[in-house]
């Protein structure tokens, strides 16, 4: 008998062990991921760190202003060769444990005790490099190597970023990690529709709900809402629209729009007229997800844009948490005996394709019920060579 299929991600799918693993190799490795923009390393020596999936990367600029990625990992016996999340390596890079160092380009520099080694060749030898692709100022790298270049997969959505001047972003405000005990799924799940939003989130819906719209563009996920001239009774939405500047880089169009897109599988990015931000989950186990988010912005001296900017974070910090707590109720009526699979509304489109593009990429993600952890990779494997009507 065939096994039943699912349109949507069955909730076996949020919380099995070895389905969890096949995301990480299937959708995680092969993906691009965000390390940061390269304001965030703007001299030479200057350095970001990047942990995830039991590989630890460095990124760094080196002297000729060249960015490089590495295995955080020195050749000798595996020290960290670049400490904390960020820093500076003036000349070289050294491993804390022996004093193995590296130049910034990532060959091997000095050894002490040189001697003590038989046969050691030290031009043969320098830290394992990581793909690497910079796209419009944002740094990325790619854990295992091939597939589709970055800058081709985000061509069709070039022209929407241009406008925001990109490259010339600066770090607004510190880089945040929280650990939320979610699966990473449900984190998108509730992001990738506004239907939500009159309810759930009263003054994200007061700031432009009236004309928010979610739509999939050229194979992304794509969201838009403009400023309502209507005044808000929520202080912070209230204020944000009264000072609200315009800005000399923006089209007309641009002056007020709130405007997202995503990367799939796990990265969000947020443009405003005033600001922009980006988040990332980053899955650690079926039921626990780093979640990740940085700001930047063009310099601008102006006081009611640095009150803006205030008010945006007030405005966005607020909706992450009421967010949370959507994502908490999702997560446990998934476990519950009166879980029926979900009704979707048009509005909720990107939910749908969202989990087709899941799908597509871990077939084994069709089935309704839970197959036995020892098979899943080998159904999944079979899925994939029978083609998507399996």
């Amino acid at each position: 008998m065939k096994d039943e299929c699912s349109d949507l991600l069955a909730p076996w799918t949020y919380q099995s062990q070895e389905f969890f693993n096949l995301e990480v190799e299937h959708l995680f490795k092969v993906n691009w991921l965000l390390v940061g923009h390269i304001s965030d390393i703007s001299e030479p020596g200057d350095y970001l760190t990047f942990d995830a999936f039991d590989e630890q990367i460095v990124v760094i600029r080196d002297q000729s202003n060249g960015i490089n990625a590495f295995h955080n990992v020195c050749r000798h016996r595996g020290g960290r060769i670049a400490a904390g999340k960020s820093g500076h390596c003036p000349r070289a890079m050294i491993c804390p444990f022996h004093g193995w160092s590296y130049s910034l380009e990532g060959k091997l520099k000095g050894v002490p005790a040189l001697a003590t080694f038989e046969n050691f060749d030290k031009k043969s030898i320098a830290l394992k490099s990581v793909e690497l692709e910079v796209w419009m100022g944002f740094i990325f790298v790619r854990l295992q190597s091939g597939g589709p270049a970055l800058r081709a997969q985000l061509a069709p959505i070039a022209h929407e970023v241009k406008p925001y001047l990109p490259e010339q972003l600066q770090p607004l405000y510190e880089s945040t990690e929280e650990h939320k005990p979610f699966n990473w799924k449900t984190i998108h799940d509730i992001d990738n529709e506004g239907y939500h939003v009159p309810v759930g989130h009263p003054s994200l819906y007061q700031l432009y709900g009236h004309d928010y719209l979610d739509t999939e563009e050229s194979g992304f996920l794509v969201s838009r809402g403009t400023v309502s001239d209507r005044p808000a009774k929520a202080w912070s939405v209230r204020h944000y629209q009264h000072l609200l500047p315009e800005f000399d880089h923006l089209p007309a169009d641009r002056q007020k729009l709130w405007f997202y897109f995503q990367l799939f599988p796990n990265l969000i990015f947020g443009f405003y007229p005033d600001m922009m931000e980006i988040y990332m989950t980053l899955p650690e186990s079926p039921d626990s997800t780093r979640y990740l988010s940085r700001t930047y912005a063009l310099p601008d001296k102006r006081r009611e844009v640095r009150a803006a900017r205030y008010l945006n974070v007030r405005i966005n910090n607020e909706t992450a948490k009421e967010d949370d707590d959507f994502v908490g109720q999702l997560q446990q009526a998934m476990r519950s005996s009166a879980w029926s699979p979900p009704r979707l509304s048009s509005l909720e489109e990107g939910v749908r394709l969202y989990h087709h593009r899941i799908q597509s990429q871990l077939p084994v993600a069709r089935l309704l019920h839970a197959p036995p952890e020892q098979e899943l990779a080998a159904i999944n494997e079979s899925m994939q060579r029978a083609g998507p009507t399996a």
